[in-house]
């Protein structure tokens, strides 16, 4: 670590310490939590916080006062961004114009725009949250964090902030030009200090097929962890950036709402639950039933530690399923998707693993942008770009029909550009026939 790196990591310790050392705290908590073994022992840790949460909840909002004979969580409706923004103001806690409550928002690019108030010790759990699952993916603090994402006004930091956390903003529509990437390699070659990539696969994309153009070998750069967020990522991407970097790639599930929900850990493809700070279930896809053990399901969230907007059995809008749950194991995600909007099923209606998309199109590096879009129960478009005549149509169609059913009826668009949205995410699945359920 350089001089300064370690002036950075003292200065912020010594902050917090000046505040009571709270973060530590929480850290330290965190930790402890991470090192139980039993599932059992674990929620047995967490039932006193779990039960304040809820006897909270039923004593001081409308919304949940007719639960205050609960028994367990299960007594609990599950919800979603509908219900919490229909019922917005009877289901605070802290009243909305209270100063202990900071606002925090989704765009809703991929669904429904979204706001919730999260109170002053959520947002410090939050911030413990991420250093513990930072530092298990090889980052210090005070490491250069080069953040790939769509930087808008108000996510943007002042400069003063960003030398001091030393952040550098890296836009995923205006700075991944190739003009603009050429300085940004040049540079993070010459600069010796540890970094960490984080943000949009997407973004780790554009760097990878730059590389590639170029004829690249492995960069010395000094890059000690890469956390890919918000999106999925590919196979391809994924071991491309680790062949560049020459450092391992792990992926991170969290939202604006919440938080860190999982991430995997170095040399495990499954994601670790953070079960410190939420409890999970998987529920039902058309019910909220707990799914059978490997049965894809509705990941359904209660946060520990939020008592502004309580999201008390919470609908995400994301599928998993659990694995690693025998045996009194503490459960991990084995495979984490989008909504039924990004989710593809077969034609016979079962559920498609994402990954069978991307792993395939490792077959066909020539495509530069995919995107495949059900409208039916058996009718699928594919959107493909690509700079020249593609020669394997065929072949693709055939290997996806393998999954998708043979009875598939695919439609081929050939397009100049798959655009991002407006949160600088793209969606590689788009399902019209889900939707409508």
């Amino acid at each position: 670590m350089s001089s300064i790196n370690k002036i950075r990591l003292n200065a912020f310790w010594l902050l917090d310490s000046l505040y009571g050392g709270l973060l530590k705290k929480d850290l330290d908590d965190i930790e402890k939590r991470f090192r139980i073994t039993s599932f059992s022992t674990l929620q047995q840790k967490n039932e006193p916080i779990l039960k304040k949460l809820l006897d909270t909840a039923v004593n001081s909002t409308e919304f949940y006062s007719a639960f205050k004979s609960y028994k367990t969580l299960k007594d609990f409706p599950v919800v979603d961004k509908l219900i919490i923004k229909n019922n917005f103001e009877n289901i605070n806690i802290v009243p909305t114009n209270s100063s202990n409550l900071l606002e925090v928002s989704s765009s809703g690019s991929t669904g429904t725009p979204f706001k919730v108030y999260q109170t002053k010790r959520k947002a410090r759990r939050n911030k413990a949250d991420v250093i513990f699952f930072a530092t298990n993916a090889g980052y210090t603090i005070g490491d250069q964090l080069l953040f790939i994402r769509l930087w808008l006004k108000k996510y943007r930091k002042p400069i003063l902030f960003k030398k001091l956390i030393n952040i550098v903003e890296i836009d995923i529509e205006d700075d991944l030009t190739e003009d603009k990437l050429s300085v940004l390699i040049k540079k993070t070659q010459k600069d010796k200090q540890p970094k960490c990539f984080i943000g949009f696969p997407s973004g780790f994309e554009k760097i990878c097929k730059y590389l590639n153009k170029i004829k690249s070998s492995p960069l010395d750069c000094n890059v000690k962890s890469i956390i890919a967020t918000s999106e999925s990522l590919s196979d391809e991407v994924h071991d491309k950036m680790e062949y560049y970097f020459k450092t391992p790639v792990v992926s991170r599930y969290s939202n604006e709402e919440n938080g860190i929900l999982a991430q995997q850990m170095i040399k495990d493809k499954a994601y670790t639950i953070n079960w410190a700070s939420y409890y999970i279930e998987i529920l039902g896809i058309n019910n909220d039933k707990p799914v059978k053990p490997k049965e894809f399901g509705r990941i359904v969230v209660t946060d520990l530690y939020n008592i502004g907007t309580p999201l008390i059995r919470y609908d995400t809008g994301d599928l998993g399923k659990f694995c690693n749950h025998e045996n009194d194991k503490i459960p991990k995600f084995e495979i984490i998707t989008g909504r039924k909007s990004d989710s593809l099923y077969n034609t016979k209606g079962k559920i498609l693993s994402p990954f069978f998309v991307s792993g395939l199109l490792t077959k066909f590096p020539e495509i530069n942008q995919f995107q495949i879009i059900q409208h039916t129960k058996k009718g699928y478009t594919f959107k493909i770009n690509i700079d020249s005549k593609f020669k394997r149509e065929n072949e693709l169609v055939s290997c996806y029909k393998y999954y998708l059913g043979e009875d598939a009826k695919i439609t081929i668009n050939y397009v100049d550009e798959i655009p991002l949205l407006s949160s600088g995410k793209r969606r590689i699945i788009i399902n019209l026939f889900k939707e409508k359920d």
